[in-house]
């Protein structure tokens, strides 16, 4: 996500615990709030982005632990050596 890109503004409603909403007013001005809540979920989203790219890391190691995976991969491969698939000499012909 990138902070530096300008963008429009959209006006939304959102609901709030009244505890919740008390603790931002006495943290935040009136017309600082919508600043305060875009940076807020801007966090949140990044940190979400985050955790989802170390358990797709975390997935990719586990899977080249994997030897049968490995093994397979490799049998697989060795079909990348024919350059040109014309040349196979198939059964039907």
């Amino acid at each position: 996500m990138s902070q530096n890109k300008p963008s429009k503004h959209e006006n939304i409603t959102l609901s709030f615990p009244q505890d919740l909403n008390t603790l931002l007013h006495l943290r935040v001005t009136r017309r600082g709030i919508s600043k305060y809540v875009a940076e807020a979920v801007r966090k949140a989203l990044e940190e979400d982005e985050q955790k989802e790219l170390l358990k797709l890391e975390a997935a990719y190691e586990e899977a080249n632990k994997d030897k049968d995976r490995l093994k397979e991969i490799e049998e697989w491969g060795s079909l990348d050596s024919f350059e040109n698939s014309e040349d196979w000499e198939w059964e039907n012909e």
